[in-house]
């Protein structure tokens, strides 16, 4: 059975016409875990869950334990459900590779089997992820959650705001997206809070910025906004902030990096005759191309070198923290001023 969409995954659990085996994966841990719930809820009648509900552990498994309640019959109901947690089914070696494909090559009718990734990352891509990745939906079938789009996630904020009796702007759904990001887990325990501190009514931005804590990520755009509008001691001042959340040097370089790449990404296509966003086919920007529109923006004032400029600065400093003990504050604010001197039209 090919990959299942969302969509098709539902419309089996709905019907309760199940797929003996059931692979759930990828960044969207939300979704993984909400689907992970909705099967063991309308697989199972919860009256009989003691005899006919397994959990196992999938950084720990041992397949030949498993087979026993996988073979046997379900007692007193249609079906046996066995839950297998966290399992890196890229990387396994031979043994269990070779045991876990046996226990999948032959489930009973009266078996599902459910492999659940909601802590763990893997990579079905590489060979051996694409590898057992066949296997599995020659057994059954596999279902990939990654992160929704920017348009689909504005939907989800004002659905969300609605079912808790407030009202948001599209502008400020997409306002508080650009502070905690694309994770639906982080959006909805945010959305629970400005909710509860709202009450009811209509969510203003400064609603949302009495009770959202801005992501790492948010704090940085913030700064390199800064940069860009000319203002290095505003850019200094969430650095300060960043340090007092005790907030890793390199993690805030990272996240400082990447807006850089994408105003150069952006301005190189732009200059070669391209929309911006027509970079994010080439770099992977499924979803996330409103950062090529954004990028663009910033970069409209400054020349490629400049930008060229940017990057060579950021790596310097990437290499320093990565090779050296040098004090982490001391490179972001050296980098900080650097970036500032090179904006402002300044030679190195």
């Amino acid at each position: 059975m090919p990959q299942l969409s969302e969509i098709e995954l539902k419309k089996q659990i709905s019907s309760g016409d199940f797929a003996r085996l059931y692979f759930l994966y990828g960044s969207e841990k939300y979704l993984i875990r909400h689907y992970t719930a909705l099967i063991r809820k309308k697989a199972i009648d919860p009256s009989f869950a003691d005899f006919n509900f397994h959990q196992y552990d999938g950084k720990e498994i041992d397949f030949d334990e498993v087979a026993q309640p996988a073979e046997a019959l379900p007692m007193m109901s249609d079906r046996t459900l066995i839950l297998i947690k966290d399992f890196a089914a890229d990387s396994l070696n031979a043994d269990t590779s070779d045991k876990f494909l046996k226990l999948i090559s032959d489930i009973p009718d009266t078996t599902v089997i459910l492999i659940s990734n909601p802590s763990t990352d893997v990579n079905m891509k590489s060979a051996k992820g694409k590898k057992i990745l066949a296997e599995i939906d020659k057994a059954g079938c596999s279902v990939s959650f990654e992160h929704a789009g920017l348009n689909q996630l504005i939907k989800l904020v004002e659905k969300g705001a609605a079912s808790r009796n407030c009202t948001v702007s599209q502008s400020n759904a997409r306002y508080l997206l650009t502070l905690i990001g694309d994770d639906m887990t982080v959006i909805i325990n945010e959305l629970d809070k400005i909710c509860a501190y709202k009450m009811e009514g209509e969510i203003g931005k400064e609603h949302i910025d009495a009770v959202v804590v801005k992501t790492v990520q948010a704090r940085v755009f913030d700064l390199t906004k800064a940069l860009t509008s000319g203002n290095c001691d505003l850019a200094m001042d969430i650095l300060d902030t960043l340090i007092a959340m005790k907030e890793e040097p390199v993690n805030i370089l990272g996240a400082l990096i990447t807006p850089y790449v994408d105003m150069y990404r952006a301005k190189v296509y732009s200059s070669g005759g391209f929309r911006a966003e027509d970079a994010g086919k080439d770099f992977n920007y499924r979803n996330k191309e409103f950062r090529l529109t954004n990028g663009a923006r910033a970069a409209s004032k400054y020349t490629i070198a400049q930008l060229r400029t940017f990057l060579d600065v950021l790596d310097d400093a990437d290499r320093l923290l990565k090779s050296t003990s040098v004090n982490g504050r001391l490179v972001l604010e050296q980098t900080i001023t650097k970036l500032f001197l090179v904006s402002n039209g300044e030679k190195l």
